[in-house]
């Protein structure tokens, strides 16, 4: 295993709720010399304090990511379009993956380590998904073809430079701050919005932030984890056992849409002009009893959860309860 002490490490999306934290870990723990890069940096300009560089750099934009890409060793890229029109998100999430890979090969970097997702599969008909599984490439939904499509891109790039490439592939990620599972699920369940489909019986993969920020670090460091991919998950609740904890903060029971109204909204995606929240991923994603298993990363680079779901949700509780539910009254 490589110590990660001064060197020079770049993180795309670092004003993003895993990106940050990967920042500032990398800086306070692992005494790497962190550049953090990302379009609205006054969100997290306390990293400057952590002992994070900052730069506006758009994923975009070849000239200025070609100058951040210099000179660095380790390359972290947790940057991604999450949603909004599919022709951005696959100049973000395909095109520019594959330029920061080419970028990073011509530069010389040591390695690269691209943050994906466990949506990047094809699940049909499975439950236990692996490694192994196939990429679901031509996913209708946009998120999960876009990501897939980004690991094969990054891939064919990572082999014609000889680049060391690992892919980490977390489940749902929570913690403190501003993340989907996170802020974004509780601030539905203050606003009376679904947060599940159904019963919401069926699988939740959560994974704690630091946990994901440890994954990444044993790909960065770890030999043998070049050329591989990870699922990074820590076991199953339901989604009504999860959101749960978050109502009570709230003291507001989380609700349910109707499985037969949310194939209503996706299916109304497809007519133009019109835009609803629901696709066929997440629908996939809240309906189905899959499980992600870490063996592998468990046998190869030695990482493990350490963060229990109970303790994972107390400090996110904590942080939800001080910074949104006290600071929002007028949703109360």
């Amino acid at each position: 295993m490589k110590s990660l002490n001064d060197k020079a490490v770049l993180v795309t999306g670092a004003t993003g709720f895993l990106g940050a934290r990967l920042a500032e870990i990398l800086s306070t723990r692992e005494n790497a010399r962190v550049t953090g890069i990302g379009r609205q940096l006054d969100r997290v300009t306390w990293l400057t304090d952590r002992g994070v560089d900052l730069e506006a750099v758009n994923l975009l934009d070849t000239e200025n990511l070609k100058s951040v890409v210099e000179g660095k060793d380790v390359i972290v890229h947790s940057a991604a379009a999450l949603g909004g029109d599919p022709d951005m998100a696959h100049r973000v999430n395909v095109e520019a993956t594959e330029k920061l890979v080419q970028l990073a090969g011509q530069a010389g970097v040591s390695r690269f380590v691209h943050v994906s997702t466990v949506g990047v599969y094809d699940m049909k008909g499975l439950t236990e998904v692996d490694e192994s599984a196939p990429l679901a490439t031509n996913h209708p939904s946009t998120y999960p073809r876009t990501k897939a499509l980004a690991e094969v891109r990054a891939k064919e790039m990572a082999e014609k430079y000889g680049l060391e490439l690992s892919m980490v592939r977390p489940s749902m990620i929570y913690g403190p701050g501003h993340g989907i599972w996170s802020e974004g699920m509780f601030k539905n369940i203050m606003q009376g919005n679904p947060v599940y489909l159904g019963d919401g019986s069926a699988h939740f993969n959560p994974v704690y932030i630091d946990d994901v920020v440890d994954a990444i670090i044993l790909c960065a460091t770890y030999p043998n984890a070049a050329g591989e991919a990870f699922n990074v998950s820590d076991g199953i609740t339901t989604w009504h056992e999860f959101m749960g904890h978050y109502g009570q903060i709230c003291d507001k029971e989380p609700k349910g849409l109707p499985i037969a109204m949310a194939r209503l909204m996706a299916f109304a995606n497809k007519i133009p002009g019109i835009k609803t929240p629901i696709d066929q991923g997440f629908i996939e994603m809240a309906t189905s009893n899959n499980n992600f298993p870490v063996e592998k990363a468990a046998g190869q680079i030695g990482w493990k959860p350490t963060v229990p779901l109970e303790e994972g949700l107390k400090r996110t509780m904590d942080w939800l309860e001080k910074e949104v539910y006290l600071n929002n009254s007028s949703v109360k």
